[in-house]
């Protein structure tokens, strides 16, 4: 099998049959049934037809021919004279081994545990519980290690485009740059793949920064991070430091309140031409659409306790407070637009 090249960030196939996948009730169990089975790896050591597949993994064939045509639909398995063979998204993301590995994450259904106590949560109020910053660190370390795999792949077309919409390496060279939350990274390693000269702070808890450390290493971009550990709530932020503070899909677990206080740290955290990247899934501002974004909105209400989504005027009005009242929307091929804000005059 051939080997992935590891210090690229772009992928070379679509992803939108494997995000189908994650969101799409049958698709999801129709590949998490697959991998529970070992059919992925299967194919990963040899093509083969139905028959073969099934004695290889002594399973019935009747369900096996059912589950490869399945999976051929979906795009995921290619098929040619009874034959099936893993299609390259399939060979990345769902063969154990690979570093872009994911299919633990559906097998577990990690994105959709809690769909089918939705009635209950609106009883409720909501599922989440309030905890203590200590019980707040010990969840994140123990449940981001493996969503961050997860959004490291389906970030990185986004993130290179929104390193070239932020003119890293070409109108702003040589940034400093401050990723809060920053997970696997996935957004400053963009920048710092576009620029040579850019370096990195990166923020996040003690456990999720080793995962951190690693992407970085995986992409030859160690060299340029720093890392600064703590609850990005309360972690010292460097004042007047940085020209860019990238804040990579946080605010929504966040809710109002404390995105707001975060933003006026941030603020105080960059010099004064410096700006504010967000991305997260942007409502229009009556919550009508786009689907996606509003959608995610009831993901926050069932997994976090103020968590939710937020329109472009919204975090347009919040960023005014903090004194940074231009605001831009920039295309970077993903559900939502780059929110980018600055002091505005230059």
């Amino acid at each position: 099998m051939e080997k992935t090249d590891t210090r690229r960030l772009a992928l070379n196939f679509d992803l939108s049959p494997f995000l189908f996948c994650i969101d799409s009730v049958r698709a999801s169990r129709i590949v998490s049934a697959a991998v529970e089975l070992g059919l992925f790896e299967q194919l990963a050591r040899k093509a083969g037809t139905a028959e073969e597949v099934a004695s290889a993994l002594g399973v019935s064939l009747r369900g096996t021919r059912a589950v490869l045509d399945s999976l051929t639909a979906l795009q995921l398995l290619g098929k040619e004279k009874g034959s099936y063979r893993l299609l390259p998204i399939a060979e990345a993301l769902l063969v154990p081994g690979n570093p872009d590995y994911l299919g633990d994450m559906v097998r577990d259904h990690l994105l959709d545990q809690e769909w089918d106590r939705l009635a209950e949560a609106v009883r409720k109020g909501g599922l989440a519980d309030a905890v203590d910053p200590v019980e707040r660190q010990k969840r994140a370390e123990e449940f981001f290690p493996q969503l961050i795999r997860f959004l490291h792949v389906v970030n990185r077309g986004p993130a290179m485009a929104a390193a070239q919409a932020l003119g890293a390496g070409t109108a702003h060279p040589g940034m400093r740059v401050l990723d809060l939350a920053c997970g696997s990274g996935v957004w400053s390693l963009a920048v710092a793949q576009a620029d040579p000269e850019a370096r990195v702070t990166a923020v996040d808890f003690p456990g999720v920064l080793e995962h951190t450390r690693r992407y970085g290493e995986r992409h030859g971009l160690a060299d340029r991070y720093e890392y600064l550990p703590g609850d990005l709530q309360e972690v010292p932020l460097p004042e007047a430091q940085y020209d860019l503070a990238i804040l990579g899909h946080i605010l929504h677990s966040e809710g109002e309140g404390k995105s707001r206080k975060l933003l006026g740290r941030v603020a105080k955290a960059l010099r004064p031409k410096g700006r504010i990247a967000i991305l997260e899934f942007l409502p229009n501002r009556e919550r009508t659409g786009p689907l996606d974004p509003v959608l995610f909105g009831l993901r926050m209400f069932l997994h976090t306790e103020e968590g939710g989504v937020f329109s472009a005027e919204e975090y347009a009005a919040w960023l005014w407070e903090v004194g940074f009242p231009k605001t831009e929307l920039l295309e970077i091929g993903t559900h939502s637009p780059l929110l980018v804000a600055s002091r505005g005059g230059e």
